[in-house]
């Protein structure tokens, strides 16, 4: 359930409805986009309060209300009837045969604030293009069911979200003109874009339509479904310089649990300000909150900034020399805690907020997407790799409560080969693909930029481009406000619109 980690610190997100921290995900990953985005906004918009307009609404034009798209339900299946797809439109630096760029907001709502800040919108003033922003199916306001029980949760497939990109491109130029009263014309060429898991499926849309789609611009995307994703953890490893005082942490920690010692166990629960958890491994797992957060969201202070580097700051716990590393670990944790007024109960227990079966909760829709599709367990590497979350930290652990959120809708493990044998894992069969990674982010570990092999062929005579930036992490490329040019970010952006200009330039 730990799957999609995304957190932001520094946004004061409420913990107080029952929610673990499978089911928060989205949430706190759309709240991290939108943090990032907040430098280059002119105005603030409202994100989800705005009323829809109906295609051909005679009001006021403004880019922050959306338009709503009749969607087909099940494109495979019987259920043939539409639901509404909110989509957002920028028309105002397109130019007939300029690109149309396409982002699907994957597991977060669409919002608005990128129509006018982040690379798709850089790209799309930069081409003479017009931006559109889809919403995913169950996600935002997008919905093809009343609620979220599990027997609702049918129509949430990879395939699925995949043909509503399709359908909208073929249904386009009549509702763009419709909705706007601008001509998209035939010759331009659609471009599909998108960030982590939304840049995931831009690359396999390009794939499965290239007859529709002619580019597309990817950032951090984990092409590989794993669902035993051990090397997220050693990438935090490589990541942090107290790894192997965390690592030895979490070696007595598990000596600890594994003593069935009661009274010491409760007393360490304690010590790390999680004693309400009552189940030993959603403590374990706990515990692995904030490394991976200050990791995969990692960056460097920027310059002249008084702002203390993450990384640097939570290492700092474990200068204290006077004590063992596994009490500084618990010093630190309960600290993050404390300051951050995280509800244990509410954030960390396996089952919270199961049986809440209403609409809104983008968590518990990738939380589905994760039980039977991906998995991306964020697990403890096997022995002898170092770990620095514990033992107990394992994929059946984390996949148990797919049952408690779903019932019987979940009758096994993800559906993870099926995917990577229909688009390729690692080696996308692919064309005119920008993938963009930092290396300091762990879902680079599911990406192209894995392993130099496999960047070079996926480049093999300009057939795509695979840009990397050492410094970097998540999606910083794609969400991340422009008045930041350090940390390898601005050579990417300039390499990423001049891969965009030459495959622009191919029939």
């Amino acid at each position: 359930m730990w799957g999609a980690l995304a957190l932001c610190l520094a946004c004061g997100v409420s913990r107080s409805r029952a929610e673990p921290l499978a089911v928060r995900q989205a949430q706190m990953q759309r709240i991290w986009k939108e943090y990032l985005l907040a430098d280059d906004r002119s105005t603030q918009h409202e994100l989800l309060a705005n009323k829809p307009l109906q295609p051909g609404a005679q009001q006021r034009r403004s880019l922050n209300t959306p338009f709503l798209f009749d969607q087909i339900i099940d494109h495979t299946g019987p259920n043939q009837t539409t639901f509404q797809q909110r989509v957002f439109i920028n028309e105002n630096h397109y130019v007939p045969g300029g690109p149309v760029y396409l982002f699907n907001s994957g597991e977060t709502p669409a919002s608005p604030s990128y129509l006018s800040a982040g690379e798709p919108y850089t790209l799309a003033k930069a081409t003479s293009g017009m931006l559109i922003i889809m919403e995913h199916r169950y996600y935002g306001s997008s919905y093809p069911v009343s609620d979220m029980s599990g027997p609702n949760m049918k129509y949430l497939t990879v395939n699925n979200s995949l043909e509503d990109i399709s359908y909208f491109i073929r249904s386009a130029r009549a509702f763009v003109k419709d909705a706007i009263g601008v001509d998209i014309t035939p010759n331009s060429k659609w471009i599909a874009t998108g960030g982590s898991y939304s840049a995931t499926l831009a690359v396999w849309a390009r794939q499965k339509y290239p007859e529709l789609i002619h580019a597309a611009y990817a950032s951090s995307a984990p092409v590989l479904v794993e669902p035993e994703f051990y090397q997220y953890d050693q990438v935090v490893g490589r990541a942090l310089p107290c790894a192997q005082s965390i690592a030895d942490a979490i070696t007595v920690l598990d000596a600890i649990l594994d003593s069935q010692n009661r009274p010491l166990i409760d007393r360490w629960k304690r010590a790390f300000g999680l004693q309400d958890l009552k189940d030993d491994a959603d403590f374990a797992g706990a515990l692995t909150d904030h490394l991976s957060s200050t990791v995969q969201y990692y960056m460097p202070s920027a310059k002249g900034s008084d702002s203390p580097d993450a990384i640097a700051q939570l290492c700092g716990w474990f200068d204290n020399t006077r004590n063992i590393p596994l009490q500084n670990m618990a010093d630190m944790t309960a600290a993050y805690i404390r300051d951050n007024r995280i509800n244990p109960v509410a954030a960390y227990s396996s089952n919270a907020g199961a049986t809440n079966h209403a609409l809104h909760q983008d968590g518990r829709a990738w939380f589905y997407q994760t039980c039977t599709e991906f998995g991306f367990w964020q697990s403890a590497p096997p022995p002898p790799l170092r770990r620095l979350r514990s033992k107990y930290v394992t994929s059946e652990w984390q996949s148990r409560p797919c049952q408690a959120f779903f019932g019987s809708e979940i009758t096994g493990k993800p559906n993870s080969q099926s995917i990577n044998e229909q688009f390729g894992g690692l080696s996308p069969n692919v064309s005119r693909v920008v993938f963009v990674n930092g290396l300091h982010d762990p879902w680079s570990e599911l990406s192209v930029a894995v392993d130099a092999s496999i960047s070079k062929k996926m480049s093999e005579a300009g057939k795509n481009v695979v840009i990397t930036m050492p410094q970097a992490s998540h999606v910083v490329d794609f969400y991340f406000a422009n008045s930041r040019t350090d940390f390898g970010v601005d050579i990417a952006r300039k390499n990423i619109l001049a891969a965009v200009e030459l495959f622009l330039s191919q029939d």
